[in-house]
């Protein structure tokens, strides 16, 4: 193994047997030749490498596999196949309390701890303080952890993995239990030693974090390795299949909802029916009227109308179809096409969307993101309340987005989506959403005459203009 790898796995599998009857596993047990048990592979073939001084997040849906590979690097499983090899010491919350005695006390778990990581009691006697200062948790260190709170068990678990000096620090979902001020403070810890060149192996359904901690992130589908890269890639890739879901169940919900209407169906209901239509229609022309009065405010048009505009290389794009997003242009004060704006600047937003199918109302949103794929500023026209018109197919409109640019220095990204709104808790089936369409970057003014900046009201305009 190289001594700049801290984890190296290759053709990883895991096979846990699952029996129907207790005695089924006694049976095989007598009957070596004959076997009573169903197979389930957590892990198959499962193979990459971790550097030493790495943070890789590992995503994926419940029952990815992803405790599993952590219990097998922490040497609690053992692989079924396959070669594993971990090149230091490891430290692991894989779950709430894991190794703790629930009838020792605090203190006597951190001594426990730090003895299985090979720690000397003179070694733990002058780390205690810091852990005890750390967890937080006072009087409670001398009392029995079966009493303590979820909040305490997980202060406890961190402050004494973190304190044992690992190379190796693995988290599994645990800060999760932790209030959000303590959640903060873990995440600075972990900044300090990944820093210091500690390996971390991070578990969260929470992506903004792993995009924001992770330089690679390593993602698990039904206990295969889907993908594994720049952390922000493989998260967008990890959002479009959850969206995609996400769609398909909302359009199967409103599938059984309308069957469940039609069936139900009478005259009385068909003449309500007819009076809400109408009414619709009505309400139809006049938000398209609402918005033709707006219309003098998009005085020039940037975006493509008529093809579809190629996006950076680099950019990611998923949705179920319906509309297609044609080009996106971010427009400074000057009403000129920019990627720089300075702070405070005004700026204008200008996306084309083609329709392919006919649509009851539609959103559009976008959002500013660093270059680790965080969001920063973003709004959606739902969230504005604006109400978009019907369209049909073929139709082609421009969505035009205007405020203020309050970004520090420098580089970030737009990510825009067309979505169809639902009438089920308010949620919209994503048609088309564009990752990284464009790059730009905000700057401090060149006069340097903005040296305190002002609070400023963020308000994000909505225009619409139909080609």
């Amino acid at each position: 193994m190289q001594e700049n790898i801290a984890i190296s796995l290759k053709n990883v599998s895991k096979c846990f047997k699952r029996y129907a009857r207790p005695v089924d596993r006694l049976k095989e047990l007598i009957l070596s030749n004959k076997s009573y048990a169903q197979e389930f592979w957590a892990l198959r073939d499962i193979s990459f490498e971790i550097n030493k001084g790495e943070t890789v997040g590992i995503i994926g849906r419940n029952g990815a596999g992803k405790s599993t590979l952590l219990q097998l690097i922490c040497k609690t499983l053992t692989p079924t196949n396959g070669e594993l090899l971990v090149n230091g010491r490891v430290a692991a919350l894989l779950e709430l309390g894991a190794g703790f005695n629930p009838e020792f006390t605090g203190r006597e778990n951190v001594y426990m701890n730090g003895a299985i990581m090979g720690l000397s009691k003179l070694e733990v006697d002058e780390s205690f303080d810091n852990i005890a200062a750390f967890a937080d948790i006072k009087d409670f260190i001398d009392q029995p952890v079966k009493a303590y709170s979820s909040g305490m068990y997980v202060r406890l678990a961190f402050a004494s993995a973190i304190h044992v000096q690992p190379d190796i620090l693995i988290v599994d979902e645990a800060l999760a239990v932790g209030d959000m001020f303590f959640q903060a403070k873990c995440m600075a810890r972990m900044r300090q030693m990944m820093e210091s060149g500690v390996t971390v192996l991070f578990v969260s359904h929470d992506t903004s974090s792993v995009k924001a901690l992770c330089q690679r992130g390593v993602f698990l589908e039904n206990g295969e390795l889907k993908q594994i890269g720049k952390a922000s890639e493989v998260v967008s890739i990890y959002t479009s299949l959850v969206h995609q879901d996400m769609n398909q169940d909302l359009k199967n919900h409103l599938k059984n909802k309308n069957q469940e209407s039609s069936s139900n169906q009478n005259t009385d209901s068909n003449e309500q029916n007819i009076q809400q239509t109408n009414n619709s229609e009505e309400l139809n022309h006049r938000h398209i009227s609402e918005f033709i009065s707006l219309n003098s405010s998009i005085s020039n048009i940037f975006v493509s109308l008529d093809q579809e505009v190629s996006f950076l290389h680099h950019s990611y794009r998923y949705g179920d179809g319906g509309a297609r997003i044609l080009d996106v242009k971010l427009i400074d004060s000057n009403k000129k096409i920019t990627n720089l704006l300075e702070l405070h600047e005004k700026y204008f937003i200008q996306i084309s969307i083609r329709f392919d199918k006919l649509l009851p109302s539609f959103c559009v949103g976008y959002s500013f993101r660093d270059l680790k794929g965080q969001q920063v500023i973003g709004s959606v026209s739902t969230v504005e309340n604006i109400e978009m018109p019907n369209v049909e197919i073929g139709d082609v409109y421009i969505v035009e987005i205007s405020s203020v640019n309050v970004l520090h220095a420098g580089n970030y990204t737009i990510a825009v989506g067309v979505e169809m709104p639902v009438l089920i808790n308010q949620q919209h089936i994503i048609m088309d959403v564009v990752e990284e369409a464009m790059v730009f970057e905000s700057k401090w003014p060149e006069d340097n005459r903005i040296r305190f900046p002002s609070m400023v009201y963020i308000k994000n305009n909505f225009n619409i203009l139909k080609c």
